[in-house]
Formats: C-alpha cells, sequence, structure tokens
C-alpha cells in the first residue's frame, strides 16, 4: 500500500460510508425509497468499482487478494444511470410511462397557469399580491380578506397575518383536478420505479456488505500508512529471536510531528514543545527491565512506548522510530498503570493493582508481556517491596516478560542480582534540578526526591531534617550512587570526545584524500596540455615536412637548398612554441615507458585502448591489443597497473602492425553525453591517433539531441587543417547522428 500511494496516490474512496441502517430501512420498506435514500448504496458501488480499476496494475498479491474480493456492481450502476440524473433525481425517461405523465403534467400546468394568469389581470383589485400561489398541490389566488365575497370559489388557507386568503376560483377547480389526478399517476409510477430498483439494490445487499468491508480493509491501510507519513514511521523488523531494540523511538503523544493531528483529533491545546527520543536495547535473554529514577523523569513514557510500539508493530502500523528498530512477538499484553482506585466499589488503590497483577499472573507464560508502573508501591515500602520481588519471581517463573518502573531499592538489587534481568534509570541533571528524559542502560538510579523537592520550592531546612533521619548508612549509599553517576558521566563524556575526535579525524582525512586528488588531477591536467602542445607540434611538423618534400620534388634542382633552410627554420619555431611544457612532457612519457613491465596494462595516450605489455625493447614495446600485436613508442604508452612478468614469447615480426589504433572500433569516437567542450577535446585526440595510426576516415559518433553538440562539432572540424572533407553518415550508420570525416 505504501509503494502504491507513492505511485498512484490515494484510493478513490470518495463517499464511501456505512450502509447497514440504509440496507436495513430499505429492507423495512419492501425496497420503497426516495432517490436520496440510495445514493449511499450508489457511492459503495462505484467506489468498488474505481477501486478495481485503480488497482488494476498492481503487483501486490495482498492488494490483488482484495481487489479479486470486490463484487462487480456493473448491472446495478448501469441501472442507476439509466434511471438518476447527475443530481440524483430520477430522470423522466425513466420510464415510457413516466415521461408521458409528465409530458401531459407540464402542458396541463403550464394552460391552468395561463388561465390563473389572466385571471390574477382581472381581478387585480381584490388581490393582497399578483402572485400565483400553490396550496394543497392547487393553484389558488391571494384574495384580501375583505374581498372574499368577490371572488366565488374554495379557501384552502389563510395567510399569517390574517389579510389574505388563498381562494380556488370555481374557473379552475375542475382543471386543478385533472391535474392532481394525474400528479397521482406520476407519484404511484415513480414509486413503482423507485420500489423495483431498491428491490434490485436488496438482492445485491450481500454484495455490498461484502463490498464496504473490503473497502474498509483497504482504508484503514491506507490510514496506516498516512500515519506513517505524517509521523516518519517506518514498518519495523519483527524479532525472531525475541531480542528488543527501539531506535528514536517517540511516543505519538509527544511527537512534534504530530502535533497538528492530535489539535484536529484530540483538542491539543498545549505549545509544541521538543521530545527525547527513546533508545532501549534488550536481548532475548533479558525477561526483565526494571526501570528507576526521578519523579516526572520520563519512567512511564518508557513503559507506554515500549508497550504502544509492540502493539503498533502487531497491528500493522509504522511506528514512529528510526532505522534498526526491532520487536518481538508478543500473544498477550497486559498493563497495570495509573490510579485504579474505585470509591463507589470500595477498592483502594493498592487493592486494584493487586487485583489487576493477580490476573496478569494467572495468565502468563512465554509470549506474555507485563507492563506494570511502580511496582510494590501505595503501601508499606517494605511490605510492597517484598510482595513486588514475590509477584515478579512467580511472573518469570511462568516464562513472562516484564518492564515495570519502580523506586523500591529491593525491586533494583533483585533485578541487579539476576542474569535474566535488566536495570536502567532515567537520567537526572543535579545542576537544574530537572530530568533529562533520556534512559541510561546499566544504572539502578536513585529517586532524586531532595532535588526535585529542592526545585519545587520545600525549605533546605526540611530537607536537612530528612537527611538526618536517613541515617549515615543513607547517606553513604547516596554519596556512592552519586559518585557512581559521575563516574558514568566522565566516561559518557569520554565517549563523546573520542566520537568527536573521531568524526574530525574523519573529515580531515576527507579533506587530505579531496587535497591530494585535486593535486593529482592538476598534474594530470598539466601533463596532458604538455601532451597536447606536443602532439600539434609535431603533427603540425610532420605536415609541414610533407609539404616541403612535396615541393622539393617538383623542382628538386631549384628549391632544395631554401626548402630545407625553411624546413629546419619551421622546426625550431615548432620545439620552441612547445615550450617547457613539451620539454616536462617528455620528460613525464620518458618516465611513463621506463615504468612499462612485461605482463603489464598499458594504455595508448590520447585514446581508450588497453592491452597487455608481451616485451620490451630498448625504445619500443610489444603490446597485444584486441588479439592484435603492436610495436609502439615507450613515451606513446601509459601504464595502467604493475603485474607479474608473462611468460608469452616476442611475436615474430611477420605477425606484427607497427602504429597506434584509435579505439577497440578503429576509426569511430563516440561523444553522446558529453559537453561541447568535452567532446571537442575527446575528437582532438582522436584525430590525433587516426593519424599516427594512418587512417584515413574517422567516424564520430554524436547522437541526434538538440543539434548543438552535433553542429559545434563540425563547426569546430570544418576549420581543422588535418580534415580534408566531412558529411554525415549514410542512413544505416546513423545518418545525421554521426559525422565521417576524410582525413589529408
Amino acid at each position: 500500500m505504501w509503494e502504491l500511494r507513492i505511485s498512484r496516490g490515494r484510493l478513490p474512496l470518495s463517499g464511501l460510508v456505512d450502509l447497514a441502517p440504509t440496507l436495513e430501512a430499505l429492507e423495512r420498506a419492501g425496497g420503497n425509497a426516495s432517490p436520496e435514500d440510495f445514493r449511499p448504496v450508489l457511492a459503495a458501488a462505484r467506489a468498488a468499482e474505481a477501486v478495481r480499476r485503480f488497482l488494476e496494475a498492481t503487483e501486490s498479491r495482498a492488494l490483488s487478494a482484495r481487489r479479486d474480493a470486490l463484487p462487480r456492481f456493473d448491472a446495478l450502476l448501469q441501472s442507476a444511470r439509466r434511471l438518476f440524473d447527475a443530481d440524483g433525481a430520477l430522470r423522466d425517461d425513466a420510464s415510457p410511462r413516466l415521461s408521458e405523465l409528465r409530458s401531459r403534467l407540464r402542458r396541463r400546468r403550464n394552460e391552468v397557469a395561463d388561465r390563473m394568469t389572466r385571471l390574477l389581470e382581472q381581478r387585480r383589485d381584490v388581490l393582497g399580491d399578483a402572485l400565483l400561489v400553490q396550496r394543497n398541490d392547487r393553484y389558488c389566488l391571494p384574495v384580501l380578506a375583505s374581498a372574499r365575497g368577490r371572488v366565488p370559489g374554495i379557501v384552502h388557507d389563510r395567510s399569517g397575518s390574517g389579510q389574505t386568503v388563498f381562494v380556488e376560483p370555481m374557473e379552475v377547480i375542475e382543471a386543478n383536478n385533472e391535474l392532481a389526478l394525474m400528479s397521482g399517476e406520476e407519484r404511484r409510477e415513480v414509486e413503482r420505479i423507485l420500489t423495483d430498483f431498491g428491490r434490485a439494490v436488496l438482492e445485491r445487499a450481500p454484495d455490498l456488505e461484502d463490498a464496504v468491508g473490503t473497502l474498509a480493509e483497504l482504508d484503514a491501510l491506507e490510514a496506516k500508512v498516512e500515519f506513517g507519513e505524517i509521523s516518519g514511521g517506518r514498518i519495523p523488523e519483527i524479532s525472531e529471536d525475541g531480542s528488543w531494540t527501539l531506535t528514536g523511538a517517540r511516543h505519538p503523544l509527544l511527537d512534534p510531528r504530530l502535533s497538528a493531528l492530535r489539535r484536529r483529533v484530540l483538542g491539543e491545546t498545549r505549545p509544541e514543545r521538543p521530545v527525547v527520543p527513546l533508545d532501549l536495547e534488550l536481548s532475548k535473554d533479558r525477561r526483565l527491565l526494571v526501570v528507576s529514577g526521578p519523579n516526572a523523569g520520563g519512567k512511564t513514557v518508557v513503559l507506554k512506548t515500549a508497550g504502544l510500539f509492540s502493539l503498533l508493530a502487531q497491528s500493522g502500523f509504522p511506528v514512529p522510530a528510526s532505522a534498526g528498530t526491532r520487536l518481538p512477538l508478543f500473544d498477550s499484553i497486559r498493563a497495570e498503570i495509573g490510579d485504579a482506585q474505585a470509591i463507589l466499589a470500595d477498592r483502594s488503590t493498592f487493592s486494584s493493582s493487586m487485583e489487576i497483577l493477580a490476573g496478569i499472573l494467572a495468565e502468563a507464560g512465554p509470549g506474555t508481556l507485563a507492563l506494570v508502573d511502580e511496582i510494590g508501591g501505595a503501601t508499606d515500602p517494605e511490605e510492597g517491596s517484598a510482595l513486588a520481588v514475590a509477584w515478579l519471581e512467580a511472573f518469570l517463573a511462568k516464562g513472562g516478560r516484564a518492564v515495570v518502573t519502580t523506586h523500591l531499592s529491593a525491586v533494583k538489587t533483585f533485578a541487579g542480582s539476576r542474569s535474566d534481568a535488566f536495570c536502567s534509570a532515567m537520567e537526572f541533571d543535579e545542576a537544574t534540578g530537572a530530568p533529562n528524559y533520556r534512559l541510561h542502560p546499566g544504572l539502578s538510579g536513585r529517586s532524586h526526591a531532595f532535588s526535585v523537592a529542592r526545585a519545587r520550592g520545600i525549605p533546605e531546612a526540611v530537607l536537612g531534617r530528612a537527611r538526618d533521619i536517613l541515617g549515615e548508612a543513607w547517606r553513604r549509599r547516596e554519596e556512592a550512587e552519586t559518585e557512581a553517576e559521575r563516574a558514568l558521566e566522565r566516561v559518557r563524556r569520554l565517549e563523546r570526545e573520542a566520537e568527536a575526535e573521531r568524526r574530525r579525524a574523519e573529515e580531515e582525512g576527507e579533506r587530505l584524500a579531496d587535497e591530494r586528488e585535486a593535486v593529482r588531477r592538476e598534474r594530470a591536467r598539466w601533463l596532458e596540455e604538455g601532451k597536447k602542445g606536443f602532439d600539434r607540434a609535431r603533427v603540425e611538423l610532420e605536415r609541414e615536412v610533407e609539404r616541403e618534400l612535396a615541393r622539393l620534388r617538383e623542382d628538386a634542382s631549384r628549391l632544395s637548398k631554401a626548402s630545407a633552410s625553411r624546413l629546419l627554420e619551421n622546426a625550431e619555431k615548432g620545439a620552441e612554441a612547445a615550450g617547457p611544457a613539451l620539454e616536462e612532457a617528455r620528460e613525464a612519457f620518458r618516465a611513463r615507458g621506463e615504468r612499462l613491465e612485461v605482463g603489464g596494462r598499458a594504455r595508448l595516450s590520447g585514446g581508450r585502448s588497453e592491452g597487455t605489455v608481451v616485451a620490451l625493447e630498448k625504445d619500443g614495446a610489444w603490446v597485444e591489443v584486441g588479439g592484435k600485436r603492436m610495436l609502439l613508442p615507450r613515451e606513446a604508452l601509459e601504464p595502467l597497473a604493475p603485474s607479474r612478468p608473462s611468460k608469452r614469447p616476442v611475436p615474430p615480426a611477420a605477425a606484427t602492425t607497427r602504429g597506434p589504433s584509435v579505439s577497440a572500433r578503429t576509426g569511430e569516437v563516440n561523444v553522446i553525453g558529453r559537453r561541447l567542450d568535452e567532446a571537442i577535446e575527446e575528437v582532438e585526440r582522436a584525430l590525433d591517433v587516426a593519424i599516427l595510426a594512418g587512417d584515413s576516415h574517422l567516424r564520430i559518433v554524436h547522437g541526434h539531441g538538440t543539434g548543438r553538440l552535433r553542429d559545434g562539432l563540425r563547426e569546430h572540424l570544418r576549420a581543422h587543417r588535418a580534415i580534408a572533407t566531412l558529411a554525415a553518415a549514410p542512413p544505416r550508420e546513423g545518418g545525421n547522428g554521426a559525422t565521417i570525416v576524410e582525413l589529408k
């Protein structure tokens, strides 16, 4: 349902109500009802059909089963469309007889109205108002009481002031009689039509009730999903081993995310306050949790949150908690929370508590959870402690699981002495005299009665006298517990500092890693720019040499000396233009070539082709790429990763091919999805490699898209000195989504 709501939105359940009262009334009336009475029935039928269509595409077996359980109401709805118009009124053409009767009624009413209008004009001097009125479904004239004798007819009514009487003139009595007869016939036909339809509805009553039940189930599922969305909840994991973990749990009556919902549903008026989420963890072996701490410190909220979340999870509700929440399953959850005294039943708080605890103990067993607030309270502390410990022993012996709150030291001592029990305490800030509402595991906790009393205004003299009454033994125990709490707080502070230091170390490590990556990218960019300058200078020099050689061949005797001079001069200019970047690139290429290893992987500079180094020579290396072996210059190769030396033999010269390759797909470069500047750099590298490899053509795949990438590339390529012509690829090879360039 959650996935369906995200993808499709809300279920179409508009207008759906409980049909039981409507169907019962229809049954008592034998099917007879007014058109308005059928609106809930039709709304339910329409909702069933709409939900079935809504769930057609679902792949959920659970939702598909509910969809298939919905009865079909096509015939009933088709009949309703034939009988009722958009606002629910019975249509004139609901039956041929009704259509005829209503046509005759309209004509007769118009005739009577015309006659009455003429009478209004003729008797205006005796009328209280110049309007036609109806009394008892008969047309009348509003005649002044003082002129009653001047208008012969039947008096049907008198106005509230008594100044006007409503007279049916003698001239229209017969016409009104005809209208009354025709209206009766029309009413009987309407009643017949509605009764027939009502009986058809009653025949489908079981199906309608089943449909409403199924739709109610779906409505409840959607309500659970909406609760999860509003509260930021999640479907909890069900613990199969009995372990219990609450992470960031927020009680719905305290959660700020639900404050608007509480105001709307519960009328909450208190201001919104932040909530301290509850973290609780119990292993499967811990069957008793004892929560202690100060009054108003949140002990009861812990108790209620644990029980409520178990009920929510077992009812299929998302719980307002964080990831990692795991809850066990219980067969029975019983609670003794709050003051259950009953004055009229002669039952005190303690007696009521004992009665409830007796019932819980009688039903105890594996799979039972007991939630007991202030166990052993409301009576003598010594007797209450003894009763609480004895009750817990008996309950645990039956295999039950319990969460209890207490201020009694004996109960805390009992829990601390058992391996299947666990103590936790609510934190308290001695400096402010207020609780922190955080549950701290492993601490028996104190009630902090004196701190709470001081914060609420009890005089210090009274507090001092209370300490004297408790004696030296209490003072030593209080000091020991205070020191234990301080030690625990110091440990927690050190843990927080260690965690903060760990986070700072991680952040610093990430910062240094980012800086190293930035330096590496900058160095790679410098080397790449130097290589590009070197490659461009070399290519330009080779082209210039070719042009000079061509001119030398044409007129060797006349231009040989001048051409050689220009050639040397241009070579020197090209070397000067490369500058320091050229020298740095050469050094980098030489160093890179020295790092080549037999068996290692290497990539052709400026391209994407990768291969395996199978042998090394003085100035070159044999590389296997795509099943083909080539002898390449060391400076033209970039080592990728070290590898163990290969034992494969050096290939014979007859089986090798010298020269670089553009890519694994020779003569093609793909720049789809790149920005224009990135695409130009990619194409430039591919052109350089293609020229070195001696290719005559290069296919550039840029796609159709908006055309900006294609137009920008072609404009750049038209000015390239290495390109003779360019054109769109043939239709079978991509058409205008690719460009074929012919190299000079």
